[in-house]
């Protein structure tokens, strides 16, 4: 009982805790929360910008006209009824696109000299069996177990024509977007040995699928972007049927005109510089001695440019000349 405080006690107490001359026992504080590890990756902004690409209509257009032009022209070389169907484009980085082939794979690189640049024609294996069964009178198509072994030299030979029947049609599926002139290169068997191309470059890839007989197989054209922005001026609009229907009329009634221009052509025997006392002396049967002798060749001029060189003969009774060569 000595210990139970007196009400003044109590008093005293209170007032100096809300006084604060006595202090109190400090709260606990509540524990602070786990620090969490944030984890930082590095962000390649170039890279990223270098994937959102513009889309190329006129590509499309390109690739529409060369799966139907290669269709007629793979059906006559094979003489057998053939299926070409184009896929949509994609635009794909290069080193996620090679890990999608198989090995051995069949890469051909074919040059576009007056566009500087190339593209990469990619054939499958079971394309090329078909080709060679069909090429050599087999009555089946079948489909060949082509994994572990490289292409034979027949096999390559049969590569080559294709790869021209190819570049001879894309050529024609271009004319009317932009001219170019496709010349093969090299063929690779293995992805990495083709290092025209870099991994994290952007390429725009097209896809063919071709049904022969019950095979169905592919073949995918494979360009660098760097190579079609040179000309996306001429890819960014898609030319329509009108537009070329009216560009053919406009360049066939251009020859034609240019044709009925008439010219002025004009063979030179010789030439004579003499004073005027000498010109007006002349008479009757006095010779001039020109710079020419006869078995030189005679200067053709085409308003008063000299074009060609020629001999002096006779054409069906006629004097004439005979054009031998271009003066450049």
């Amino acid at each position: 009982m000595d210990q139970v405080l007196s009400q003044a006690e109590i008093d005293a107490l209170l007032g100096g805790i809300s006084d604060g001359v006595i202090e109190t026992e400090a709260p606990e504080q509540a524990a602070a929360p786990a620090e969490v590890k944030k984890e930082v990756k590095s962000v390649d902004f170039i890279r990223y910008t270098k994937g959102k690409k513009e889309k190329l209509p006129a590509l499309e257009f390109i690739y529409d006209r060369f799966s139907k032009s290669f269709r007629s022209a793979l059906s006559l070389f094979m003489e057998k009824e053939i299926e070409v169907n184009v896929k949509p484009i994609q635009y794909v980085e290069y080193a996620e696109f090679i890990k999608t082939l198989p090995l051995p794979t069949n890469m051909n690189i074919v040059v576009t000299e007056n566009l500087k640049g190339f593209f990469i024609i990619i054939f499958d294996a079971k394309m090329i069996f078909s080709v060679l069964e069909t090429i050599f009178g087999s009555a089946s198509i079948s489909a060949p177990k082509i994994e572990g072994r490289e292409f034979t030299k027949i096999e390559f030979n049969v590569i080559k024509k294709l790869i021209d029947l190819v570049s001879l049609e894309m050529e024609k599926a271009w004319a009317p977007v932009y001219s170019i002139r496709c010349k093969y290169s090299r063929s690779e068997i293995n992805p990495n040995y083709i290092t025209m191309v870099a991994p994290e470059e952007n390429v725009s890839l097209c896809e063919f699928s071709i049904e022969i007989g019950d095979i169905t197989s592919w073949m995918k054209v494979c360009m660098p972007y760097g190579v079609l922005e040179t000309i996306k001026s001429y890819l960014i609009s898609t030319p329509s049927r009108e537009d070329m229907e009216m560009r053919e009329k406009w360049f066939a009634n251009l020859r034609q005109r240019t044709m009925e221009v008439p010219i002025e052509i004009r063979a030179v025997l010789g030439k004579k510089r003499m004073p005027i006392q000498e010109f007006m002396k002349l008479v009757e049967d006095n010779i001039i001695m020109v710079d020419r002798f006869v078995n030189d060749p005679i200067d053709v001029a085409i308003f008063e440019k000299m074009k060609f060189k020629g001999r002096m003969g006779i054409y069906k009774g006629n004097k004439a000349i005979k054009i031998e060569d271009t003066v450049r």
